[in-house]
């Protein structure tokens, strides 16, 4: 069986195409109310899950159980924040929209950056499968951005705790039944950073190096959107704080 590899020429040129049809789409979002940019969110977060289910049916086909292909990776649980963020309303949305922009859209990006999919060959249905929906994964929280949906900030660095809180433990124990590795709870996925965390830690000191990872992120994002919010309100313009 063919495979490519990171940042292959191949992997590259659909990089570029994904950074360039996200830019497009956000540009004619702009351009609409917010009412028709929610609408666009909900029609492509369905289309995400509906790009999900037909992947986890190739995947039976090719004779993979149940357990391994539930919707359990911190890609897959995006899947249902974003439809979350948009069937609801107020702080709920702001709420789910949050968590997708900061903790979600970046595990997408790294996903995108370094796919563990690489042991299939680049052009078949599943590898374009994964593209495609980590693709939706990411633009959906950045149309409840640019449409000021969502509102970052400092006191709400404890959302994505209270998600993971949530969500983790039923993952783990998951995990250590069924021998899998969701959430890359386990072990790290090969040839990315969360490799070179498991070489530091070592295994029993793993998940401790997992959340520092998380932390560091959000520090850096919601810093990043501080600077961008101070810059703005210097400039007179109300970007996200």
């Amino acid at each position: 069986m063919t495979t490519f590899s990171h940042f292959s020429p191949e992997h590259i040129g659909m990089l570029v195409l994904i950074a360039a049809a996200i830019t497009i789409v956000l540009l004619l979002i702009r351009r609409g109310s917010v009412k028709s940019a929610l609408r666009t969110a909900l029609v492509l977060s369905a289309a995400a899950l509906a790009g999900e289910l037909v992947q986890d049916v190739l995947l039976i086909r090719e004779g993979y159980s149940v357990p391994d292909i539930l919707p359990l990776h911190l890609c897959n649980l995006g899947l249902f924040v974003n439809l979350l963020a948009c069937l609801t309303r107020g702080k709920i949305r702001s709420y789910f929209a949050e968590v997708s922009l900061v903790l979600i859209l970046p595990g997408s990006l790294g996903a995108l950056l370094f796919p563990d999919w690489t042991y299939r060959p680049f052009w078949s249905p599943v590898s374009m499968l994964c593209f495609f929906t980590h693709t939706l994964i990411v633009l959906v929280p950045l149309i409840f951005l640019v449409m000021k949906e969502v509102k970052v900030s400092f006191k709400h660095f404890w959302y994505s705790y209270l998600f993971l809180a949530i969500v983790t433990p039923p993952v783990y124990l998951i995990d250590r039944k069924f021998g899998v590795d969701y959430l890359f709870l386990m072990y790290p996925t090969k040839d990315s950073p969360l490799e070179w965390i498991f070489s530091i830690t070592g295994e029993k000191l793993y998940p401790a190096g997992l959340i520092a990872l998380v932390t560091v992120m959000l520090l850096i994002v919601y810093l990043v959107f501080f600077i961008a919010g101070r810059t703005a309100k210097n400039k007179g313009s109300s970007l996200p704080e």
